[in-house]
């Protein structure tokens, strides 16, 4: 019997910081480590270096597939890029010690690998980088944090919708806030595991209801609405085609909080957003990359 662990693969891109997200969503799997990184000197100063390592060889043809799809949603070529073999270590362990703790405002994101314990003056989660699709470092989640934070010194909200969950990071912190019932839906299944994971790890999960779905469509996100904060960190052409039922979904005084983003899309998603009934209320923006917050 072959007794060998399995080889591990790497793949790795410059890219500009606006088209990160695109691939990392193409790369992410739950066998998938991700390390984003900017670029401090040299010719690509400014840029960012994106690694995905793989537990085991992927499908070079969906793979290609995957990152041609990713490239056209960033708006670019796709860049070189070559699959290679690895040495055979724990680069998925090596890949989550690398990424350290996020604090944004009073929320602080730290990873099962920081030995210090958190602030005590900070509403802290723990979540693990690299297994689903947002582990705090991205500019859209800080965003959507910074949002978070602010709406609670006003709103108390009772009901809340996280739609496109990710790891569950926004879910858990409004969670962790205002303490109340939270539903957490994604269409991706491997979100839907990991939020539920860490729901259990953040002893949140009795505020959590996590479902995977296209959008607003099951029948469970419909039958708790209306919600009266709707999180939504996705990209801007799903916002655009989602902003209907958004407005049906969302509380007559309700607030949702959109991301994932650049500068340039502002304008195209919030004119499918005021043609259903919704104002910009607020924006924040970081690094090209904006937060809104709209209501009625």
């Amino acid at each position: 019997m072959n007794t060998e662990p399995a080889s591990n693969w790497q793949i790795s891109f410059i890219l500009s910081a606006d088209a990160v997200p695109f691939f990392e969503r193409a790369l992410d799997a739950g066998n998938t480590a991700l390390l984003a990184s900017e670029i401090e000197t040299g010719a690509d100063k400014g840029k960012w270096k994106l690694d995905a390592i793989f537990q085991d060889r992927p499908d070079e043809s969906l793979l290609k597939a995957s990152l041609c799809l990713a490239a056209a949603a960033a708006g670019i070529e796709l860049p070189d890029y070559q699959l290679t073999e690895l040495a055979q270590r724990d680069w998925l362990k090596e890949n989550l010690i690398s990424f350290a703790p996020v604090s944004v405002g009073r929320y602080y994101i730290y990873g099962s690998h920081i030995q210090e314990p958190p602030p005590k003056t900070k509403l802290s989660l723990k979540i693990d980088a690299a297994t689903a699709f947002g582990s705090g470092e991205h500019f859209t989640t800080k965003g959507c944090l910074t949002a978070l934070e602010e709406i609670s010194r006003f709103k108390r909200p009772r009901n809340i919708l996280d739609m496109g969950c990710g790891s569950g990071i926004l879910g858990l912190a409004a969670a962790l806030t205002f303490k109340t019932n939270v539903m957490a839906a994604d269409i991706d299944p491997e979100s839907v595991r990991v939020t539920k994971e860490n729901a259990k790890i953040n002893h949140l999960a009795r505020y959590m209801t996590v479902q995977a779905g296209n959008g607003y469509k099951p029948m469970i996100i419909r039958s708790k609405a209306p919600y009266d904060l709707v999180f939504s960190n996705i990209l801007a052409r799903p916002l655009t085609l989602m902003a209907k039922d958004l407005a049906s979904a969302l509380a007559p005084d309700g607030l949702a909080v959109l991301s994932g983003l650049l500068y340039r899309q502002e304008a195209w998603v919030l004119d499918a957003h005021r043609r259903v009934g919704l104002q910009l209320k607020k924006r924040y923006r970081l690094e090209g990359w904006s937060t809104l917050i709209v209501g009625r």
